[in-house]
């Protein structure tokens, strides 16, 4: 398949207008068959209930909004949502709802900042796409067959062209203080751990209550003094570590997921930390050990600057939608 392609389907929810308006799906239509079908798994995105899915000052998510705009990037592939896992559904649905809502912030935001995108870069950009497809006339007949028209396309391109932009100007402002530098060197360097998984990628909610319920009987386990070396061999479901009792040894900062690393670099040493969740699943950490920075301030200043920005730069993207959100009066009734 087509690079273009891939895009559109992994990105389909997530490049959307910045501000249309709520809207009800017409009963009897092809997309609102859709929603009633996608409702039965996630009855939250009944269109005849229509309700507020996500809230801001600037725009409004309903089933309506999130299945029109659905509908305009992917075409008739919108319609493969049928043959999708319906216990998988809800997840799906709902976390592609949260990314259309925070690609409109992000571009309010830009627009808000004046920021725009040049009309050589947009034709630059369709250029390759129609290179990367056979050429113009390939490509047209290409969306054509899927429903998709060149101007949604377009479009779709200029808003994630402008987010782009967005990210590259605020990454341009990110510094780090002297001061930063000094408390960095202060902290712990290096952070020893014994860890246990349980695995929640892929699950539903119901799933990963079964799986957290799991974790707490084991994190009941090691406080009763279990040991934890020996039941990480038995439970843990990381294989990066599960052979070596979850031992993960001497890392940095900025190397692990940051819920994970922030447990490891907080909990004191010795200590056995409460149910952490990733991205990966459900987590809990023995500290096994920290150590600090032995060699002088000086020497290593310029390597603890580029850490922290590279840090910064790495949580930018959640810092700023933490904060668009909150000045937006960010709602949301997933």
């Amino acid at each position: 398949m087509h690079k273009y392609f891939l895009l559109v389907i992994s990105l389909a929810v997530l490049i959307s207008g910045c501000g249309q308006k709520g809207m009800k799906l017409e009963q009897g239509t092809p997309i609102y068959e859709l929603a009633k079908e996608v409702a039965k798994s996630y009855p939250a995105v009944d269109p005849d209930v229509n309700k507020v899915l996500i809230k801001s000052k600037h725009f409004t998510i309903t089933p309506g909004v999130f299945f029109t705009e659905l509908q305009l990037a992917m075409g008739k592939r919108v319609h493969d949502l049928n043959s999708y896992d319906k216990q998988r559904m809800p997840e799906f649905v709902r976390i592609n709802i949260e990314r259309m809502a925070e690609r409109k912030l992000l571009c309010q935001a830009a627009k808000d900042a004046n920021i725009s995108v040049p009309a050589t870069k947009l034709d630059s950009t369709m250029n390759v796409i129609f290179q990367h497809n056979g050429g113009k006339e390939n490509f047209l007949k290409r969306i054509g067959n899927d429903g998709i028209t060149l101007e949604t396309v377009e479009k779709d391109i200029e808003r994630e062209l402008l987010i782009r932009q967005y990210f590259e100007k605020k990454e341009s402002e990110i510094t780090v203080s002297e001061e930063e530098i000094k408390s960095a060197y202060a902290d712990d360097k290096t952070a020893s751990v014994r860890h246990i998984l349980l695995r929640t990628q892929g699950q539903n909610d119901s799933m990963k209550a079964v799986t957290r319920q799991k974790m707490e009987d084991i994190l009941s386990r090691a406080k009763r003094g279990e040991d934890f070396e020996a039941l990480a061999k038995e439970v843990s479901e990381d294989p990066g570590s599960k052979d070596r009792g979850g031992l993960y040894e001497n890392f940095p900062k900025g190397q692990m997921v940051k819920p994970f690393e922030d447990a490891a670099f907080s909990v004191p040493v010795g200590d056995i930390s409460d149910i952490v969740e990733t991205s990966y699943g459900y987590h809990i950490l023995q500290i096994v050990d920290r150590k600090k920075e032995t060699r002088p301030f000086e020497e290593v200043q310029g390597e603890i600057e580029s850490q922290l920005l590279r840090s910064k730069r790495r949580n930018m993207k959640n810092s700023i939608l933490e904060t668009l959100k909150e000045e937006a009066n960010y709602k949301s009734y997933l």
